[in-house]
């Protein structure tokens, strides 16, 4: 009796422990799924601009919130959201701030995924087109999805290779098209993960199949343990042909890399009011031949391409009745296009330089703004529509000292420029206003005030 009571309490006492032990098992598996939900428990959403011909375009939910706005080669800052449907749609505002319709896209939000939403092609009738992934917990490593977007739908074989490495020791990742995004495959895995290892690399392009390089990027330093996405773009703005490699993480921050061949290029403009012509030698550069040309009073160059480096510019008046300009520094990186303004303070040649956008011209117009007055300081830029005075006008610049830059975006309308100062009893002085015109070009403008043969001494230039 006595042995089979204690058959059946150890019986029991075994069932018990096993329960606890399935419990136990159970509560580890829940705690365990909690934590990995924990990371990225919502659904995420992002939107990037490819469009190279487009203009400055707003995503938002169909009669709710606005996920912000995105220039070419620019992307939103990343939203988390509910899972479920969303209709989205996409906006511009015109010249008379008015909203203008251009497409509708529904997406499929998924808790733990990513949604990037990209905008692609002619910007007269746009691809939208949302691609999708899982978001991972990582550590010491990341993943890297790319993706083509060039206007004429062109593929490219993709092969990468750690920093200082050449590209006969780079890895071939894939072919990179605008049918689908690729998630790339680390070559060199270890036991911890099967993903990228942080640090610098170099990427490489090649015609699909050709072992011949197009583009070699400059290092791509990867920090950060998360997914990357790399989308290959054309340029646009003052440089009219060549790619870029865009990376996009989960801000709003897109770091854009050029070609490490890629030429850049300048335009000269003489806005002294000289007689005599401006003799200018550009060169300097190892490898290159310098250049010589002349400029008139108030002639601007066409844009030159020459290869990236830094170069020095001497300009001498033919007359010999000013000081010279001697071996000014102008460095010209790969992809980069600037413009030299030549002036004249104190009967001595000087130079301004700026950087001209790599943004689209053709709905919003990028103006560079440039004082040249040298005697005037704090000169202020009113951009004024018909229906506008510099005291209710949209667009200004303020406060530029002799010989500074800004820029500011315009939509493509007709503005009088008005330029002025304070004098010394804060009262407003004007230096010189234009009649009504049109930025509507796609071209790169740049707005002047210079000393003039005027009633006020000086003149408004626009350039482009």
């Amino acid at each position: 009796m006595q042995s089979t009571f204690q058959f059946l309490l150890g019986k029991m006492k075994i069932h018990l422990a096993l329960l606890m032990l399935l419990v136990l098992s159970g509560l580890t598996g829940c705690g365990g799924s909690d934590s990995t939900e924990s990371d990225y428990s919502y659904a995420y959403l992002q939107f990037y601009n490819a469009s190279p011909n487009g203009a400055n375009v707003e995503v938002r939910e169909v009669d709710g919130d606005s996920f912000g706005l995105a220039q070419f080669g620019d992307a939103t800052s990343m939203f988390s959201l509910d899972d479920g449907e969303l209709v989205l749609e996409f906006i511009r505002t015109d010249a008379d701030d008015q909203e203008v319709f251009i497409d509708e896209l529904t997406v499929n939000l998924k808790s733990g995924y990513k949604t990037v939403v990209i905008m692609s092609g002619d910007f007269s009738a746009p691809v939208f087109t949302a691609y999708s992934y899982e978001r991972e917990t990582l550590e010491n490593h990341f993943r890297l999805f790319a993706l083509s977007v060039v206007a004429n739908n062109a593929s490219y074989d993709l092969y990468m290779s750690e920093s200082g490495d050449p590209f006969e020791a780079a890895n071939f990742l894939g072919a990179v098209t605008t049918s689908d995004m690729l998630e790339l495959t680390f070559w060199d895995s270890d036991e911890d993960s099967d993903d990228f290892d942080e640090g610098e690399y170099t990427i490489y392009l090649t015609e699909p199949g050709s072992d011949e390089v197009v583009f070699e990027s400059q290092t791509l330093d990867f920090i950060y343990s998360t997914e990357y996405l790399i989308t290959l773009r054309d340029v646009s703005g003052a440089i009219q042909e060549g790619l870029v490699v865009d990376t996009i993480l989960n801000s709003s921050t897109v770091s854009s890399l050029t070609d490490v061949e890629a030429d850049s290029q300048y335009r000269i403009y003489n806005s002294t009011n000289l007689e005599a012509e401006l003799n200018v030698t550009f060169g300097g550069n190892t490898n290159e031949e310098d250049v010589s040309f002349t400029l008139a009073a108030g002639e601007l160059s066409e844009f030159s391409a020459i290869r990236y480096g830094d170069y020095r510019v001497s300009v001498t008046d033919s007359s010999g009745a000013i000081a010279p300009l001697n071996n000014k520094l102008i460095t010209l990186n790969q992809g980069e296009s600037k413009a030299v303004l030549i002036y004249n303070a104190d009967d001595k040649l000087g130079a301004a330089t700026f950087v001209e956008s790599g943004l689209p011209q053709a709905y919003d117009k990028t103006v560079n703004f440039i004082n040249l007055a040298s005697d005037v300081d704090d000169v202020d830029f009113y951009l004024v529509r018909h229906d506008e005075t510099i005291d209710t006008a949209e667009y200004n610049v303020q406060n530029l000292e002799f010989a500074e830059s800004a820029s500011e975006v315009l939509p493509s309308d007709y503005y009088e420029v008005i330029a002025v100062y304070e004098d010394d009893n804060d009262e407003q002085v004007l230096l010189d206003r234009t009649a009504l015109f049109g930025f509507n070009e796609e071209k790169n403008y740049i707005v002047t005030v210079e000393p003039a043969d005027t009633p006020t001494g000086y003149e408004i230039n626009v350039l482009y």
